[in-house]
């Protein structure tokens, strides 16, 4: 009985002590402990990857990376943002990015550097910039090439020389003037050996196919120009050897920059006023109808070497260019009022000869 006693008496006093703790909840019927809310993570709608990585690359190259990007909201357009590159330049970006289930990008970098890291492709739907995902760049390593003293610069899945022509320039200078058809390189960086000035007047097409026109100037006693480049499928240089041949009669209004001081041209005259005199004498002695057809054709075109060039009035601060094309590279600006000889027109232009004191000045 005792032991019975005891163990209730102990069992008040817990609950009593129990009772008397004050509590930490507000003393309210009608309240309630919240669980705390358990953020549940947000559903990936993007899966971006990178695929067709180059397994070699030069420094200088430029090569292709492809963006795989695969959208649960297919309709639902998207943006692509680069971020963090070393070593590399972008190129080329798409230019549409139309929005489906599973699209592919192709993005055109050149390597500047032989350790690269490509840039993080960090894509998000627009009308939710906030919410991104992301392709880790990735690293790569670029070879540094040992070209030859000829080398032109230029990587290239093939170059190939259209055409190429040379006229004198100065007196003791030569222009030549190049078309080039460059597949997949970069022709930004082409650049002609030992030339005592040389750019890029102009270039069409895309990284498929550039066209690239492109002007260098050597002394005159130059009789060959020899470069090379890097063709990346064979994998190995190819040389071009190109002779400087000065064409002084007129064939295009990008040539002919000297045409009056061609001893061809001094030929031509003498033996076309040998014609004129022998059928001057055959038309006396036998009177036919033909010879005087005859004299007045060489006439004419015997005309067309002696009139004296006209004389134009250039405006102060003109721009010169090197090719009639809305295209070509400024070659010089005449701050001051100038005059010089008229050679050919073309639509809208007028090429002209300069006179050796502009040059010296």
């Amino acid at each position: 009985m005792r032991s019975i006693l005891a163990i209730f008496l102990l069992a008040g006093l817990l609950f009593g002590a129990i009772d008397t703790e004050p509590s930490v909840f507000p003393q309210d019927d009608e309240s309630m402990i919240e669980e705390p809310f358990a953020a549940t993570p947000s559903e990936q709608l993007i899966y971006p990857s990178l695929e067709s990585l180059p397994k070699k690359i030069y420094v200088g190259q430029i090569f292709a990376v492809t963006l795989k990007v695969t959208s649960l909201e297919r309709n639902r357009p998207f943006d692509v943002a680069l971020e963090d590159g070393r070593g590399v330049t972008l190129i080329q970006e798409p230019a549409i990015m139309e929005p489906k289930a599973i699209s592919r990008f192709t993005y055109y970098f050149k390597a500047t550097d032989s350790n690269i890291r490509l840039p993080d492709f960090v894509v998000s739907y627009i009308d939710k910039p906030q919410i991104e995902y992301r392709a880790e760049g990735r690293s790569l390593k670029a070879v540094r090439l040992n070209p030859p003293k000829e080398f032109c610069n230029v990587l290239a899945q093939n170059l190939e020389l259209v055409n190429y022509q040379a006229s004198s320039y100065t007196a003791d200078s030569n222009i030549v003037a190049l078309q080039l058809k460059i597949r997949y390189g970069n022709f930004s960086d082409f650049k002609l050996p030992d030339s005592q000035n040389q750019g890029i007047d102009s270039y069409s097409g895309d990284l498929n196919g550039t066209t690239l026109f492109y002007y260098a100037v050597y002394p005159a006693e130059l009789e060959k120009i020899t470069f090379s480049y890097f063709n990346l499928e064979k994998n190995r240089y190819e040389k071009f050897h190109i002779p400087i041949i000065v064409k002084r009669s007129s064939v295009s209004t990008q040539s002919n920059l000297d045409p009056q001081a061609s001893e061809f041209t001094k030929f031509k005259i003498a033996a076309t006023g040998l014609l004129i005199l022998l059928w001057l004498i055959l038309w006396i002695t036998k009177k036919r109808w033909v010879y005087p057809i005859l004299i007045v054709l060489a006439a004419g075109y015997l005309v067309t070497y002696l009139i004296p060039l006209k004389n134009v009035c250039i405006k102060p601060n003109s721009r010169l260019y090197l090719l009639p094309t809305p295209q070509s590279t400024p070659f010089m600006t005449l701050y001051e009022q100038s005059v010089a000889k008229e050679m050919n027109r073309n639509d809208n232009y007028k090429k002209i000869q300069l006179s050796n004191y502009l040059f010296n000045r």
